[in-house]
């Protein structure tokens, strides 16, 4: 994880950064700022951008021996749709404690308008913040140096909100919102997560149509960027209406226009759940009680897998590289506890992880072959009549 800075020589116009070309178009010549995208830092060692530069250097992350009153709050790169709302609930708790007379969020990447808009936050920084900015909070605190639960993500899901709101002592935000009462027409189904042990197989999916299409107009909700998404898609009966939302502000819409909502581990539940959307989560490896947090208007069905190496939900959020086989606890037959007490997590995301995404979409792992079409159709017709 790159935590960097850097300086400009001369503007950068080169059409190459997609996002990043309109902020670094903004930035100013022979000032300091600084970033964590890797992608960004990957672009500007580049011998392209040699002589546009003036350096780009690694920077050490202090860890605070107090934390006063004003305090910039610095996530961790590369965070998805789910992790973001949870640090934004969680910054909203800060403020709304009133413990700190400032209070920033910084390296919120593409979920500038998430933090602005659902939350109404300020003082937000994406991709990169200046010297000056940064130099504006007394407090510099990094959400991965400083709360040792939120280091193992990967291997040992937590409760973000919960973790963080315990850690400064300050109650949870949540505020009220009225439910939906209107009639129930449609079903949409959410089945695409960025990791193929928390995705729907095509064959729940179908089943779940199959059950439901006679009473209810079915939506599938997919991603073309997604391989998962692509690969699933070509399975996919032909009675469904399929959805591709091009951007978050087109998905958020989708999913603000849900009668009932059928949901994994994966960013649209995050969203649905603090908007109050009806729905049900189909959990694998990661609970319920971590995931909805307290939220009501979204019920779990819970995996009750078990075997001589895990038991759901086990905390994994994707597959890994052990010993050069990839997979998860059951199918590598290795304990979680083997994983956590590794010194090093490095050579666990060794290799491409994602060409074996499909591979595990086709043959699910424990947990995934645990979930019946029998039960999770019982409960959802329950939740439909409440």
């Amino acid at each position: 994880m790159p935590y960097f800075s850097f300086s400009l020589k001369n503007r950068i116009y080169k059409k190459t950064f997609s996002n990043l070309n309109d902020i670094l178009n903004d930035l100013e010549i022979n000032k300091k700022y600084f970033s964590k995208n890797t992608y960004l830092y990957k672009l500007l060692k580049n011998n392209y951008f040699k002589n546009s530069i003036n350096y780009i250097q690694f920077e050490k992350r202090e860890k605070l021996h107090h934390i006063s009153e004003s305090i910039l709050i610095c996530l961790p790169p590369s965070i998805g749709l789910g992790d973001a709302i949870e640090y934004a609930l969680s910054v909203k708790a800060l403020i709304i404690s009133n413990k700190f007379k400032k209070v920033g969020v910084a390296y919120v990447g593409r979920f500038n308008s998430l933090f602005e808009k659902y939350f109404n936050l300020t003082n937000i920084y994406g991709d990169i913040i200046s010297e000056k900015e940064l130099n504006s909070y007394i407090s510099i605190f990094h959400i991965t140096l400083e709360v040792k639960k939120l280091i193992n993500q990967k291997y040992e899901r937590q409760d973000i909100e919960d973790v963080i709101t315990k850690y400064f002592n300050v109650p949870r935000f949540r505020r009220k919102l009225n439910s939906k009462h209107d009639q129930i027409k449609k079903i949409s189904i959410f089945p695409i997560s960025q990791s193929p042990l928390r995705s729907m197989n095509a064959e729940l999916i179908n089943g779940l149509i199959k059950k439901f299409q006679k009473n209810y107009s079915i939506e599938i909700i997919l991603d073309h960027s997604s391989n998962i998404s692509n690969h699933i898609e070509k399975k996919l009966l032909s009675s469904c209406i399929k959805i591709y939302p091009k951007n978050l502000d087109i998905l958020f819409k989708v999913i603000e226009n849900v009668d009932f909502g059928i949901f994994v581990d994966s960013g649209p539940l995050h969203f649905a759940k603090i908007i109050n959307i009806k729905g049900v989560l189909i959990t694998t490896t990661v609970s319920g009680r971590k995931l909805l947090n307290g939220f009501k208007s979204i019920s779990e069905i819970s995996n009750n897998y078990k075997s001589l190496f895990c038991h759901a939900p086990c905390g994994l959020t994707n597959i890994f590289n052990y010993n050069n086989l990839v997979g998860c606890y059951q199918s590598l037959k290795i304990s979680k506890d083997k994983v956590i007490n590794l010194k090093n997590f490095n050579s666990l995301q060794r290799g491409d992880l994602k060409k074996k995404y499909i591979y595990f979409i086709d043959n699910p792992v424990g947990c995934q072959k645990n979930i019946s079409l029998k039960n999770v159709s019982k409960f959802i017709n329950i939740k439909l009549n409440e």
